[in-house]
């Protein structure tokens, strides 16, 4: 035998052994999860990074969720590249969803938690920001030009 029969073979023995990735919507939402988990990575090391001067439970939990965001990128990528072959939970049989939706949702709302938390803000508060804009709006008449209907001043 070859050296490239027997990379052939592993090859093959490789790709059949992956059944996590072998419906093509799943094969999507893994690489999906892997751009969305480093975007939230890089999201709540900035956050960190804003708002040292904050609360240290603030900044902890920008860490703690970068951290979480940081281990469930390599999880994805060693499966995406077929170091793992196989996720060790199962889940019974019949559901209408599989691994990685529920992998992909975790993702998402881990990574996106800490700043929605400490970011967040009332109904009663957007509706005074908007009462607030209104009153902006009608005294400065929003900064709108009602312009004539002569043609010279549309074509400068």
């Amino acid at each position: 035998m070859t050296i490239l029969s027997l990379s052939a073979q592993t090859a093959s023995r490789l790709l059949t052994s992956q059944p996590v990735l072998a419906n093509a919507v799943t094969n999507v939402l893994v690489t999906v999860v892997l751009i969305a988990t480093a975007f939230l990575f890089l999201l709540n090391f900035a956050l960190a990074i804003t708002s040292r001067k904050s609360r240290p439970a603030e900044v902890l939990s920008f860490v703690g969720a970068g951290l979480v965001e940081v281990a469930i990128f390599a999880f994805a990528l060693l499966l995406r590249i077929g170091f793992l072959t196989h996720v060790p939970f199962s889940l019974p049989a019949g559901l209408p969803i599989d691994r990685a939706e529920i992998g992909g949702t975790l993702a998402l709302a881990i990574g996106l938690f800490p700043a929605a938390y400490w970011h967040r803000t009332s109904m009663s508060q957007i509706r005074q920001r908007m009462a607030d804009d209104a009153k902006v709006i009608k005294n400065r008449e929003g900064g709108v030009r009602i312009r004539s209907n002569a043609p010279g001043e549309w074509l400068n």
